[in-house]
């Protein structure tokens, strides 16, 4: 059996997990390998975990919005289950990017270190920005989220990691908080921001700091953040808790 037709059995597949005993002894068996032994019967018909499949196929499930599952690519040492979602710490790979949120502060001020990217669209009453010492602190009633991230090239070419929607693809960078609300970022400290980063060799990294501004009894819960290439591959979101940080 070939990846491609393999790929199409999963159709047929379950993506829950039945409650149903399986029967010992029932296996299911790829190209001379064991792929699972919990086979279990439903309806007569034999069903297995959608991972054990994806597993076979050196793939991984991925769990989207809206109740959506996602076959994807394997991330190796670094993969986290379901790429999608993941917790400051974690290196979230969706085949082509590795993202990381490494911490959650909320300073006082915050001195961009490129400062070029100064902060570009927010409103005139949440911050305030020194155009000579690239300082940036938030007005009373609002406070500054600052989280220190890494992005690194998972691809075997040197590309561009894009900031800024192109050619009808969206970009969902955003700071969700536990009532509902949604931030958008004030500012990357990233040279080439607000629109692209410098072009990364295969394998090279990238520390940066993404800048939210909100109001000061929020409280945060996770970052959405859109990887994507500056050309016409598509987008994946992540998103990543930040409860408790």
């Amino acid at each position: 059996m070939n990846r491609a037709s393999s790929c199409k059995s999963l159709i047929a597949l379950s993506l829950a997990v039945c409650a149903l005993p399986a029967h010992a002894g029932d296996t299911l068996v790829m190209n001379g390998k064991t792929v699972s032994a919990d086979v279990r019967l439903i309806g007569g018909s034999p069903y297995v975990k959608i991972e054990d499949i994806a597993r076979a196929l050196g793939l991984v499930v991925t769990k989207r919005a809206g109740g959506k599952y996602e076959i994807t690519k394997a991330g190796g040492a670094n993969q986290v289950k379901g790429v999608a979602e993941g917790k400051v710490g974690d290196m979230l790979f969706d085949g082509r990017w590795r993202f990381q949120v490494v911490s959650v502060q909320t300073p006082d001020s915050y001195t961009m270190k490129t400062p070029s990217s100064e902060p570009t669209s927010y409103p005139a009453d949440t911050l305030n920005y020194d155009r000579t010492t690239h300082a940036v602190g938030a007005k009373p009633g609002y406070k500054l989220v600052v989280l220190a991230c890494v992005l690194a090239n998972g691809q075997k070419t040197t590309q561009t990691f894009w900031l800024r929607p192109i050619a009808g693809r969206s970009i969902n960078n955003a700071l969700a908080d536990n009532e509902g609300g949604s931030h958008v970022p004030v500012g990357y400290d990233l040279e080439g921001a607000p629109i692209q980063s410098k072009p990364l060799l295969p394998g090279a990294k990238l520390s940066f700091s993404i800048l939210f501004v909100v109001p000061q009894a929020t409280v945060v819960k996770d970052l959405v953040f859109t990887l994507t290439n500056n050309d016409s591959q598509g987008t994946n979101d992540v998103r990543v808790s930040l409860k408790g940080e």
